[in-house]
C-alpha cells in the first residue's frame, strides 16, 4: 500500500529549505552543552548544541536527521532556544511546534523526539551550572 502524500505548511517548507540553525556552533565565549534524542523507528535523531553563557541560551544550533518536520521543528527549537533562561521551562514543546507547523497528527511522535533533545539539553545546561 503507498502512502498519502504529506503537505507540507509554509512554515516547514521555509525552515526546510533554509535550516537556519543547522550545523556546529562557531567558537566563542562561554560553555557548551548538547542534548541528544533519537527514535530509529520513526525515523529521528536530533542533538542540540547550546553555548551557556550567564545561565542563559546564548547560541543554539542543530544536527538532525529525519523526515522535513523533523529538521523544521529542530530549527524552531534552536531558534526559541536562543536568548532563554536555563533555568526556566522549555521555550517550546512538540505541541506548539505542531500547532506553529500545522503538522499533521502522526508527526507528533517525532516532534516529540526534538523535545526531548530540548529537555536533555537544558538538563546538561542546569547541570552544568551546578558544578
Amino acid at each position: 500500500m503507498i502512502a498519502a502524500p504529506v503537505s507540507y505548511s509554509p512554515l516547514v517548507r521555509r525552515l526546510f529549505d533554509q535550516l537556519p540553525r543547522a550545523g556546529g556552533l562557531a567558537p566563542g565565549p562561554g560553555q557548551l552543552v548538547h542534548g541528544e534524542a533519537r527514535a530509529l523507528d520513526r525515523g529521528a535523531w536530533v542533538r542540540l548544541d547550546a553555548r551557556i553563557e550567564g545561565g542563559y541560551v546564548a547560541d543554539c544550533a542543530f544536527r538532525a536527521w529525519g523526515c522535513p518536520h523533523v529538521l523544521a521543528a529542530a530549527a524552531l527549537a534552536a531558534a526559541h532556544s536562543s536568548g532563554q533562561p536555563i533555568a526556566g521551562g522549555l521555550p517550546i514543546d512538540a505541541y506548539r511546534m505542531a500547532a506553529e507547523m500545522d503538522a499533521p497528527e502522526e508527526k507528533l511522535g517525532r516532534l516529540l523526539v526534538v523535545e526531548d533533545a530540548l529537555r536533555a539539553m537544558l538538563a546538561n545546561a542546569r547541570a552544568l551550572q551546578l558544578r
